[in-house]
């Protein structure tokens, strides 16, 4: 953020003299009809030629060179004293102290003392004041054809100066203003980013804690439920309570296991990628395995298959989240279309259950949980970094139409696509829906 505004400086450095330079050639044009004829006019536009190329020498490199990398000539003391060391020469040329344009000293000592430390604005006000104390006794004296007219040109100059001197300071500090406030606004954003990912960290770490914690005492229930399996005198309705929980304990091992195979692969930088469309099929598949009471319609795009996303178990978790606050909603039915648009997967997910209440889409926007019996908590939060994180996005939509068709809630999330399948591949047939449980 350092380094922005520093950028921001130099940029507006570099316009202040491109202005200067505009000054001196408008100058010495107008110089022979305010004074007559005279070698003046060519002298002057050199000059102010000369500054014009250091001027474009200093834009190109500033384009060029990291601001870690420019050398000290790139600070806004020394930019500054060449300024004053330019307006300097410009007036040695054109009269000395009788020059009313030797008031361009002032703004460029005001913008001093607003953008460099106290030290160096001192030093900067010292050296105008010896350059003035300079050009007092030395400078190329003018020869003016019509001295009648030398006092009414001297305060009009001096009227024009000041004019100039006072547009000059109140643009360069306004755009100087304008540049500190976006490098305070993307502070406060990185600050909150910072504090967000801080709280998501420790408590994703602390899930992966209980994962690991996870793995013994369903592995000791495991061999529990066997036990009571091969026990004979286990009545029967017992019996079917205790596969159906020993069902249950082989799905928790699986996630976990695939949760330590996943994240293996993306230290390792193995990450697979799977056509897109058969990553949502059998994610919906799965998912309603689980809950077969409830119907969820699946929509694949006719080029879902083309692209592909990678294999990333916090966008699934983020998707299942999704669809659980839609069950817990009292949704009897989930409708998910999808489709690829240009380089984005966009997933629609519309349920008929209850609806997000305000608390829950206000928590959701200031991006803070919200624990409720609708089930829009952590996980939530979690799903929603997780595909931000990712460059996608997640927008609900409350909608109550007075009918079961139109009421519920409507996700949209959107994700990027990394590739496109190539032609010798031969994509996955499209299954149009997910089986309906009773």
């Amino acid at each position: 953020m350092i380094d922005s505004l520093t950028r921001v400086i130099q940029a507006s450095l570099l316009q202040l003299r491109w202005l200067s330079v505009i000054a001196m050639v408008l100058a010495a044009l107008v110089s022979p009809l305010l004074l007559g004829p005279s070698e003046l006019m060519v002298r002057l536009l050199i000059y102010a030629a000369l500054i014009g190329l250091v001027n474009l020498g200093f834009q190109l490199a500033d384009s060029t060179l990291d601001i870690a990398e420019a050398p000290r000539f790139f600070s806004p003391c020394v930019q500054l004293g060449f300024d004053l060391l330019a307006w300097g020469g410009y007036i040695f040329l054109s009269g000395g102290a009788t020059n009313p344009l030797i008031s361009l000293f002032l703004p460029l000592v005001a913008i001093g003392a607003l953008i460099l430390t106290p030290r160096q604005a001192w030093l900067l006000a010292l050296g105008a004041i010896l350059i003035y104390s300079f050009l007092w006794y030395f400078y190329v004296p003018l020869h003016i054809a019509d001295f009648a007219r030398a006092g009414t040109l001297h305060l009009f100059g001096m009227w024009l100066v000041f004019a100039l001197s006072a547009v000059l300071v109140v643009g360069f500090i306004l755009q100087l203003s304008a540049g500190i406030r976006r490098r305070d606004r993307q502070l406060t954003t990185a600050r909150e980013q910072a504090i967000r990912d801080d709280w998501l960290i420790a408590l994703g770490s602390q899930a992966a804690g209980a994962a690991h914690e996870m793995g013994t005492p369903l592995a000791s229930l495991n061999v529990l439920a066997d036990d009571l399996l091969d026990d004979g005198r286990l009545p029967p309705a017992l019996a079917v309570d205790v596969q159906a929980m020993k069902t249950e304990i082989r799905r928790c091992k699986e996630t976990l296991s695939q949760l330590t195979a996943r994240a293996t692969q993306a230290l390792a930088g193995q990450a697979p990628t799977q056509p897109a469309g058969d990553w949502l099929r059998r994610l919906l598949e799965v998912w309603q395995s689980r809950h077969p009471a409830l119907a969820v319609a699946w929509e694949p795009g006719r080029n879902l298959n083309d692209h592909r996303l990678p294999a990333d178990v916090a966008l699934e978790q983020a998707l299942t989240h999704l669809l659980d606050n839609a069950r817990k909603a009292g949704a009897r039915r989930i409708q998910v279309r999808a489709d690829a648009q240009r380089d984005w997967l966009v997933v629609g997910i519309q349920d008929d259950g209850r609806g997000m209440p305000p608390a829950a889409l206000d928590a959701f926007a200031r991006r803070q949980p919200l624990e409720s019996p609708a089930g829009l908590g952590v996980g939530l939060l979690l799903g929603r970094a997780a595909i931000e994180r990712r460059d996608g996005s997640l927008t609900f939509t409350t909608v109550d139409g007075g009918s079961a068709d139109v009421q519920g809630t409507r996700v949209e999330l959107r994700l990027p696509l990394t590739v496109t399948v190539t032609d010798d591949e031969t994509p996955p047939t499209h299954n149009t829906q997910v089986r309906h449980g009773g």
